[in-house]
């Protein structure tokens, strides 16, 4: 009898020492950033520097920033797809779950783009040596919308507005 108490106190006491140093490692993860106060409701404080945390304010401008005007007229000027977007795989590699939906918690300021565009069942112009990308559009956080932005190698850019059954072209 005596036996089994000293298994079972030794037992609980592993269970303890496991669930705080597990506590620990939690809350130091996320320590950074304290919950929102009445007085500033729209964004969670940094403590670090008691100022909005830059991450959320990103996280609030996505939707803004993956406009079709502004993403069609950035690929238009730059030929490629602005900072903010992040290829499926290395939006994975850091976290992103599509399931879950959780690009904006992961990645902050994110957006789903620049993954090449297979165009299997040739519904935008084909021709020798064309590459097609794909980006998000419209992105609200959460899980991803049905809108895309589709530009190719040599310049032309077009949208479908539901997950590639119709493309529409975006002209200059």
């Amino acid at each position: 009898m005596k036996r089994n108490t000293i298994g079972i106190l030794i037992f609980c006491a592993l269970l303890i020492i496991v669930g705080v140093a597990f506590n620990k490692f939690n809350s130091t993860k996320h320590s950074s950033i304290e919950p929102r106060s009445a007085e500033n409701s729209s964004q969670p404080i940094d403590r670090n520097k008691g100022k909005p945390s830059p991450a959320n304010i990103s996280t609030q401008e996505i939707d803004k920033l993956t406009r079709q005007d502004v993403v069609a007229s950035y690929v238009r000027q730059n030929k490629r797809l602005p900072d903010y977007y992040i290829t499926k795989s290395k939006a994975r590699s850091q976290g992103w779950d599509a399931r879950d939906g959780n690009l904006c918690s992961v990645l902050p300021g994110k957006a789903i783009g620049g993954d090449r565009f297979s165009n299997r069942e040739g519904g935008l112009p084909e021709a020798s040596g064309r590459v097609w990308y794909e980006a998000d559009l419209n992105y609200r956080c959460g899980h991803r919308g049905a809108d895309r932005l589709l530009y190719s190698n040599d310049g032309l850019i077009y949208v479908s507005r539901d997950h590639y059954k119709r493309f529409m072209e975006v002209k200059s």
